[in-house]
């Protein structure tokens, strides 16, 4: 049975919508040095304005913006129209995961030749931000660069989000949009060849479970997708390494946790196959709903492997738990 997975755009849209605190995190990291999140935005703001046209940037600090661009200047309103202009001709992300109410991480990567300026936006935001593109770097030294610092807001939804990237020249003309995938969370994953998580807010019981291609389940009530082998094998100390673990049942027998996270790793090479995750909702603990997102991570990519988020509700709690139980909430299929 698969879930009702849906993205998080309800959930964007209410914290866009409620009135929310001013900006208080810590000061982003630009250049080396720590800057203010507004130091530099009047001197910026006349270089801004001759790039996108006068009446696109805006003066309104955006506290309130899910996302923040150190440095930047905000433009209200929906992502500049494509009209023939410079391409973003690549883009990496520190970690595959955002945190929320952090310092944040560093954008980096190259824009076509002839690009002045780069709108970065977070898709159901209020609006963007405008960055002057940078002076090329030992990577790209014929193209200009980028080098932003993205963080969100402590409101900002749990769950996947999407990073958008135009690139705008001298004569005020977009190019087509870049994406970026990340996972809005609290804190990192844990390191891993491959790392499943499971990350909700609030006092419900989840249960995650992640199905190997081989057939071995992880889950609370046996944390290992490694079998045993027959009777009579040559043990093999080092065996149960192979299989993926998991590392805590959060909120177990309603007990919350202050962030309720499992996940099952695999701190060696994973086997190449299909695997399925679930989400058992063993009990909501008073709570009507509780909203949920699971992702998958691979050592050395800068996006998620995939991601989803769901709200599990009554019907899901009064569904059967244990092994091989719960709703499928994400099913990939992972090379070699």
């Amino acid at each position: 049975m698969r879930a009702d997975v849906e993205g998080p755009q309800a959930w964007i849209d209410g914290a866009v919508l409620r009135r929310r605190a001013r900006w208080r995190s810590p000061s982003l990291r630009t250049n080396g040095s720590f800057v203010g999140q507004r130091v530099g935005v009047v001197g910026v703001f006349g270089i801004l304005s001759a790039l996108a046209g006068c009446d696109a940037a805006s003066p309104d600090p955006a506290y309130d913006a899910l996302l923040q661009v150190a440095g930047a200047q905000w433009r209200p309103g929906p992502p500049p129209a494509a009209g023939g202009g410079p391409e973003v001709v690549g883009v990496n992300a520190q970690s595959p995961t955002i945190l929320r109410d952090s310092t944040g991480q560093r954008l980096s990567g190259a824009l076509a030749p002839g690009a002045t300026a780069l709108w970065i936006g977070l898709d159901g935001d209020a609006g963007g931000w405008i960055t002057v593109a940078g002076l090329p770097s030992v990577d790209s030294p014929d193209l200009p660069s980028i080098a932003a610092d993205v963080a969100l807001a402590a409101d900002a939804p749990l769950g996947p989000v999407t990073l958008r990237l135009i690139a705008i020249d001298g004569d005020e003309r977009a190019g087509e949009a870049t994406t970026v995938q990340l996972v809005a969370d609290d804190v990192a994953p844990p390191a891993g060849e491959l790392v499943f998580a499971l990350a909700w807010d609030g006092a419900a019981d989840l249960d995650l479970h992640v199905i190997a291609p081989d057939g071995g389940e992880a889950w609370s009530g046996d944390p290992n997708t490694w079998d045993p082998p027959p009777p009579g094998t040559p043990p093999d100390p080092n065996a149960w390494r192979t299989g993926g673990l998991l590392d805590r049942d959060a909120n177990a027998g309603c007990r919350r946790d202050p962030r309720p996270r499992e996940h099952v790793i695999w701190s060696m090479p994973p086997p190449a196959g299909r695997y399925v995750v679930r989400v058992d909702t063993r009990s909501l603990c008073g709570a009507p709903s509780a909203y949920y997102v699971a992702a998958v991570y691979r050592a050395g990519a800068t996006e998620p492997v995939a991601a989803a988020a769901g709200v599990a509700t009554p019907d899901h709690e009064a569904l059967p738990h244990g092994a091989d139980q719960g709703l499928t909430v994400l099913e990939l299929d992972l090379a070699p």
